[in-house]
Order: structure tokens, then sequence, then C-alpha cells
């Protein structure tokens, strides 16, 4: 599962940077659902963290890019 949500993660940010931002969001998100088990169970709460800011900062891209954020 992690092996798979890395790979989730490189091809969503490759999409978020192309400006595919709905397929680049949904795959994060799937990617982190893939793999906050894994650290949860390994009590990696670093990669849970760094996880949290890459959703914050996709967050904030996807409403810049909409138009939501001046």
């Amino acid at each position: 599962m992690r092996c798979i949500a890395s790979a989730l993660f490189l091809v969503a940010h490759g999409l978020l940077v192309l400006e595919h931002i709905t397929i680049g969001t949904a795959l994060h998100g799937i990617a982190e659902l893939f793999l906050a088990p894994w650290a949860i169970r390994h009590k990696a709460w670093d990669i849970i963290v760094i996880g949290l800011i890459f959703c914050v900062f996709d967050l904030w891209g996807t409403l810049r890019l909409t138009g939501v954020l001046i």
C-alpha cells in the first residue's frame, strides 16, 4: 500500500504542476488514504504531518487557481 501511495503522490503532484487540478487533487487524496493507515500503524507521525502540509498546499493552490482566493 505504501508503494502504491508513493506512486500516486508522484503522479498527483505531476498533474497538479500541469494544472490538472481535479484529477491531481483526487489522486492526492487517494494516496493519503493509502498512506495514513501504514503511517499510523508504524507511528510515523512525521509522514502524517508532511501529508497534512501537502494537503494544505494543494487546497491553497486549488482555491487560488480557481479564483476563489485572489
